[in-house]
Order: C-alpha cells, then sequence, then structure tokens
C-alpha cells in the first residue's frame, strides 16, 4: 500500500493521531484553566480529522525520501520534530480564535448552494470529457476534484471550507479579502505546486484535478455579478460573464443551474464506463528474464529501474527509481542520480541491495564509447586527456573507470589510495585491494579518477568508457557546405 509496508502505514497513522491530540490537548491546557470545553465540537473534530490526513500524507512522503539516505533514523527524527512543531502551530491558532470568543458565523444556505453547483459544474465537465475521449470514469478521482472545489472558499468564512478549517479562513479573509485574492489564477497555481509533493503517492491525473477543481469553482463565480479577481494580484478588477444568468449567489436560477446539472450528471453516468479496462492476465516475467531484457538493451539505451529491496547491510527498506549503468553477471550496478551513489543490486549475499521487485523502462537513445589505457612506471595523470577529451564531446552523461593498478613497493601514494577505499555499507567498494598488493578500481567516476591524479603506478590496465546521449535523427538545422568542385575553383571551367 503506497510504496511502504503495513507497518510503516499503522505507525503514520498513530504518530497522526497521537500528535494532532496531543498538541491540542497541550495548548489547550496551557491557555488556561476557563478552556475545557469548545464552543464549536463538531468542527473541531472534522478541524483535526483533516489536520490527521495530513500529517498521515506528510509522514508516508517523508518515509518514501528518508529511506534514501544512510541514517533513516535521523531522517525520521527531523520529520517528527517538524510534524511536532506544525501541529503546535496550529494548535494555537485554533485556541487563540477560541479565547477571542468569536463566534462562528451561520453556515450559509447561499454559500452551500454555490459550493454544490460548482462541484456538479466540475463533475460533469469530468464526465463528458470521459465520455467524448471514451475512457472509463474512476470514481476515487472525483474526490480529488471535490476537494480542489472546495478549496476555493477557504478564504470565505460562513462557506463550509471556512467551517472546518476557522482558523485558516478568518486569517486568509483578513490578509485577502473575502472572496478577492484567492479566487484567482494564483490561488490555482498555489494550491497545484503545495500539493505537487502528493505525486509520490497519488497518481497525477488525481493530482491535476485539485486544481482543475478551483477553476472550475472559478468558473462558476464569474456566473455572479459579483465575478472573480482572476488576474489578482496584477489587477484587482473582477472578471464575469456578460449579462450574469445568476443574479444573486444561492438564488433561484443557481437552483436550477444545479438540478439541471444533477440530470446531466445522471444522464452521462449511465453513459460512461466505470474503473479501469480489465487487462489481459500477464504472467510476471522472472528475474532472469528481466536480467535477459537488460542485456538486450545495454549499450543501446538508458535504462532505468523501479525497484523494491532491503539493504543488506542495515536491513532497511528502500522503494525508488534508479539509474542502471551496467550488469556483471547476475547483479545490477545501479546509479542514484539524486545523491550519485553506485551501488550493486541483484540476490546474491555480497549485493548491497537484496531485490524484491525490480521493473525496467528505457530512456533516451545512447552511445557508450570505451578506451582502454596502459600505464607503466607513469602517474595516473597521464590518463587524464582521454576523459578531458571525452568531456569535450556533445551529449556527455556520464563518465566512469574500472580496471587494475599496481603500486611501487615504496610508494607514499599506496597509503593514500588505500584510506581512500573507505565507503558507505550500501555503496559500492569503488576501490579494493586484492591479495597480489594490487588495487582494483569499479566504476570512479571522473572526478574520483582525477583526485588521484597525482598517484604513481607502477602498472595499470584501465577500461575509461564514457556515456552519451544520442542526437535526433533528421535533417541538421543549419545546411552543411557544399563540397568543392573543381568547376567552383578560380580559373575552373564551369560545364
Amino acid at each position: 500500500m503506497l510504496g511502504v509496508d503495513a507497518w510503516t502505514i499503522v505507525a503514520a497513522v498513530a504518530y497522526s493521531v497521537a500528535v494532532t491530540l496531543g498538541t491540542m490537548w497541550l495548548v489547550g491546557r496551557l491557555a488556561g484553566p476557563h478552556r475545557h470545553t469548545i464552543s464549536r465540537p463538531w468542527t473541531a473534530v472534522l478541524a483535526s480529522i483533516i489536520w490527521m490526513a495530513l500529517l498521515f500524507v506528510a509522514s508516508v512522503i517523508a518515509v518514501r525520501y528518508a529511506e534514501r539516505i544512510d541514517q533513516a533514523v535521523l531522517g525520521y527524527l527531523g520529520f517528527a520534530a517538524v510534524g511536532i512543531l506544525a501541529s503546535l502551530l496550529r494548535a494555537r491558532l485554533y485556541w487563540s480564535a477560541e479565547e477571542a470568543h468569536q463566534p462562528a458565523p451561520p453556515l450559509s444556505q447561499a454559500q452551500l448552494v454555490h459550493t454544490l453547483t460548482a462541484i456538479l459544474v466540475a463533475g460533469v465537465l469530468y464526465l463528458v470529457l470521459h465520455w467524448l475521449l471514451g475512457r472509463p470514469v474512476q470514481p476515487l478521482l472525483l474526490t480529488a476534484l471535490v476537494v480542489g472545489v472546495m478549496l476555493a472558499n477557504l478564504d470565505v468564512t460562513d462557506s463550509l471550507s471556512g467551517r472546518l478549517l476557522p482558523f485558516i479562513s478568518r486569517r486568509m479573509a483578513q490578509w485577502l479579502g473575502p472572496n478577492q485574492g484567492w479566487h484567482s489564477v494564483v490561488g490555482a497555481l498555489i494550491v497545484g505546486l503545495t500539493t505537487a509533493p502528493l505525486l509520490l503517492l497519488i497518481p497525477w491525473r488525481a493530482w491535476v484535478l485539485l486544481p482543475l477543481g478551483f477553476v472550475c469553482h472559478l468558473m462558476v463565480d464569474m456566473l455572479e455579478p459579483q465575478g472573480a479577481m482572476l488576474l489578482w494580484p496584477w489587477r484587482r478588477i473582477r472578471y464575469h460573464v456578460p449579462g450574469t444568468p445568476i443574479r444573486a449567489r444561492g438564488d433561484a436560477t443557481e437552483r436550477k443551474l444545479a438540478v439541471g446539472l444533477v440530470l446531466a450528471a445522471v444522464v452521462l453516468l449511465l453513459l460512461v464506463d466505470f474503473g479501469p479496462p480489465p487487462s489481459p492476465p500477464v504472467t510476471a516475467p522472472s528475474y532472469e528474464q528481466i536480467l535477459e531484457r537488460y542485456y538486450g538493451l545495454r549499450g543501446r539505451n538508458l535504462v532505468f529501474a523501479s525497484v523494491q529491496g532491503t539493504w543488506q547491510v542495515t536491513g532497511q527498506r528502500i522503494s525508488g527509481r534508479f539509474e542502471i549503468l551496467n550488469a556483471v553477471d547476475s547483479s545490477y550496478i545501479m546509479l542514484d542520480r539524486y545523491t550519485g551513489r553506485v551501488f550493486t543490486a541483484g540476490r546474491n549475499g555480497e549485493d548491497n541491495l537484496y531485490l524484491n521487485y525490480i521493473d525496467l523502462q528505457t530512456g533516451d537513445a545512447v552511445t557508450i564509447k570505451p578506451a582502454e589505457i596502459h600505464l607503466d612506471a607513469q602517474p595516473l595523470a597521464d590518463a587524464l586527456p582521454v576523459i578531458y577529451q571525452m568531456q569535450r564531446e556533445p551529449g556527455l552523461q556520464y563518465i566512469y573507470a574500472s580496471g587494475r593498478l599496481q603500486l611501487p613497493s615504496d610508494e607514499p601514494g599506496g597509503q593514500q589510495l588505500a584510506l581512500s577505499t573507505t565507503c558507505a555499507p550500501t555503496d559500492l567498494r569503488r576501490i579494493q585491494r586484492d591479495d597480489a598488493g594490487g588495487y582494483n578500481l569499479r566504476y570512479l567516476s571522473a572526478a574520483e579518477l582525477i583526485a588521484l591524479s597525482k598517484v604513481q603506478v607502477e602498472s595499470a590496465d584501465l577500461v575509461i568508457f564514457a556515456t552519451y546521449v544520442s542526437p535526433p535523427a533528421g535533417p541538421t538545422a543549419t545546411p552543411l557546405p557544399l563540397v568543392a568542385t573543381p568547376s567552383s575553383e578560380p580559373g575552373g571551367a564551369s560545364p
């Protein structure tokens, strides 16, 4: 579920509930002995449930990021501290509104009708689009659409959203004004940006429906004389449809529109299909078949892998998307582009990451250019001109070097090289010393090889390979120069 194990889900739920209720109780006790009751208990319960849901989503996102670092415990503790501080601030804002004895405005019937109309407009547009494209409707995605519609009324204190989150609604109404700055295209962009981390948990179609529902609410606002400040903060002009068919919010015209939208939604629900289309049964490929597929793609395309597994040293679970640099026997050499970490992954005891699941995806077409270098009684700096030449070529992705070198017995640089063999327990050991006193280099980056340029070697056999993204095929943007012919030279005879 959500890419994490069941115990992590349970821990995230327990953390969200404990922090929300604990901070509310603590701030309430510190506010004074007279604060033992809440004037709007049902509103407080709904607001707490919403905050618990937000903390839960943030917890799962934090787990997906923290599992990529070595000291995952520090990541968990850091997020826990941030969550507690945010919950304390939220509780303080809520209790400050209670202490001010600000009675909650009654739930406006007109606002309720207006919000329902906006939800129906968004739902009908969603159904019409799927009916025209012939795609099945996924009912769970409608939840994101409804949430996006309700977020547009977050600055109106007598709306349903304002009643659920009064401590946020009051401040937005004070800062921006009700039905003003928040009801704009900028508000929809803010909703899209602040909810972007949810892409780790929900499909991108569900995420897109959040700002889309917000925009649908603005469309309904434009049917009223009050309109909407679409271009705020650049222009404080309210835009509305000429003639404004709805004279007042929640009037008879808007009610009739809502009834018509309900009928249209019922008809559309009879025309569209529900749920994803059934897929034919597919036998999952075995680990060996996936490995054979990679060998068929190697050298022709960038290959990425979505994996789930466990670090064999720490026992920490991880799931993510990494690039495959190579495969040796039945193990993959993987690169984490976020951290630059290179590690082995497979189902052998010596692999850094034990793979429980792997799925391959192809990227751009690539060209791999290898270069073999042999050194005798030379410094490693003599191999660097090849790297510098590779770096000047267009489309370079990365450069790695592997091979074996032998150091002179009295070479002080040997100690320096030995010290650099230390690395994180979850990384591939780039430099290993063998029984013969030599060193095996494995996937050293260009920067790491340059750092060893002063080391004097007795002998070295290196293979340096560079990966380039192939340029797109087709005609060039600039016409190529014509080849000179005898007839075009000075004094040449023309045909």
